[in-house]
């Protein structure tokens, strides 16, 4: 597929917001920080906030939702920076609700324009379109131009992780305003694309998410989307080369030792990790890419206790690994390990001094060269792929799922972090020593906060 894809002219590149000008517009209202410690990140990664007694999913809970999934959080040098990271701040992300139970908004489609913050409406509701049972849908897009023209053949994969991180954030932040959010695995994205005018090459749909009010009993995943053959002008594919043609393969039409000993057997173990106690809210809006770190080591605590964040139950995609190239932990001695989430141990690779080959496995860049740890996410290939091509999607989004947390878990124990999605394959996985089938899908730095 890669080899046959045509070469792309990606041209300029595509302005950062989309508006629809003529439709009528509602204001949101943003979030607010409140700092219980019942919405801290450590308790939105258990579950949703206890609803308080007839509460309904509003408009003001809707607001805060999309300012925490996707909306700017910070303006400066001229970019509109995200709740959500983005290779390059180039954000290809567009979100599109379906509402049907929201008070204050009225049932229909929606578009969310993160820049002035507020939704625009596209249309009534269509009997019968939609089998998914949920409060409000989240259909989100990529305008594949706004990464392809600066990272070109390798566009998809930082597309797919960023939209990875925004859906983490959008998970904790349903959470956050006391509602079941579930993420979908299966959807037509032809259809999708064609229910809301989306040409589906240029922009395409590339996940779907369900928030509901919590009921006695925690909703399972929904069942699979039962759209209608959607119609959209053109297919999913050649226009955009490599891009498009992974884009269509993985759509729905196409069946898409140390200090801390050694134990006997090998691992070492790590302490318990402490729940994070910042605000959710706090820390998404906090959050910033930190690329430059000091030389002062990370502690054990804390590095546990991110892992342990980290290490929630698959969402879309149960074959990635984690990695760790330990530079500068207290009482770990310095080389690569594997985390082993199920039993929150670490199985080291190989001892020693690693920084400077995880400097030139990710093209020489100092965030990964100066940070106290390097997290490094791979993917078994045969498992990803078990049920067929949809499944490098859904890695690449699990990977930027995986990294938000790592990221916001930094945040709330006042650490510095950054995803880095540039590096070289081949050397990527001979530094975690990655066996034959096992592709490198993300690096994440961590350190101490600058000063």
């Amino acid at each position: 597929m890669l080899r046959r894809a045509p070469a792309v002219d990606w041209g300029a590149q595509r302005p950062p917001f989309k508006s629809y000008p003529a439709s009528p517009h509602i204001a949101l209202p943003r979030a607010v920080p409140d700092d219980a410690d019942s919405r801290s990140l450590g308790a939105m990664l258990r579950g949703p906030a206890a609803p308080h007694p007839g509460q309904a999913l509003d408009l003001a809970a809707v607001g805060q939702l999309l300012h925490l999934t996707a909306g700017v959080t910070a303006r400066r040098g001229g970019l509109a920076l995200r709740a959500a990271p983005s290779s390059g701040a180039l954000f290809p992300a567009e979100l599109y609700l379906v509402a049907r139970r929201v008070n204050g908004l009225q049932p229909g489609l929606y578009h969310f324009d993160p820049d002035q913050h507020r939704l625009a409406w596209l249309g009534g509701l269509r009997s019968g379109l939609l089998a998914v049972e949920a409060d409000l849908l989240m259909v989100v897009s990529a305008v594949f131009q706004r990464t392809g023209y600066k990272y070109r053949d390798r566009a998809y994969r930082y597309v797919a992780a960023d939209l990875g991180h925004l859906l983490e954030n959008a998970r904790l932040a349903g959470h956050y305003v006391g509602v079941h959010a579930v993420l979908l695995e299966q959807f037509d994205e032809t259809a999708l694309a064609s229910l809301f005018g989306l040409d589906g090459v240029q922009e395409g749909v590339i996940a779907m998410a369900t928030f509901s009010r919590p009921t006695a009993a925690a909703p399972g995943r929904p069942a699979a989307q039962t759209l209608p053959p959607g119609s959209a002008d053109s297919a999913p594919g050649a226009s955009l080369g490599v891009t498009g043609e992974i884009h269509a393969a993985t759509s729905a039409a196409n069946g898409g030792t140390s200090a801390r000993a050694l134990r006997a057997d090998g691992l070492v173990a790590l302490p318990p990790g402490d729940a994070a106690p910042m605000d959710l809210a706090r820390t998404i809006l906090q959050r910033r890419s930190q690329r430059r770190f000091p030389e002062r080591p990370v502690q054990l605590q804390q590095l546990a206790s991110i892992l342990a964040d980290m290490a929630q139950a698959p969402l879309l995609s149960g074959a990635l690994h984690a990695d760790l190239v330990v530079n500068r932990v207290a009482g770990l001695r310095p080389g690569v390990y594997r985390y082993l989430p199920t039993r929150h141990a670490l199985q080291p690779v190989q001892l020693g001094d690693f920084a400077a080959q995880a400097r030139n496995a990710a093209l020489d860049q100092d965030v990964i060269g100066d940070a106290a740890v390097v997290l490094i996410l791979s993917a078994d290939s045969a498992r990803a792929l078990k049920n067929g091509a949809r499944g490098y999607r859904m890695a690449f989004l699990e990977a930027g799922l995986m990294s938000e947390r790592w990221l916001l878990g930094a945040v709330a124990r006042g650490l510095g972090a950054c995803p880095v999605g540039a590096f070289y394959d081949d050397e990527a996985a001979a530094l975690v020593k990655a066996e034959k089938g096992r592709w490198v899908l993300h690096f994440a730095a961590l350190g101490q906060a600058a000063d």
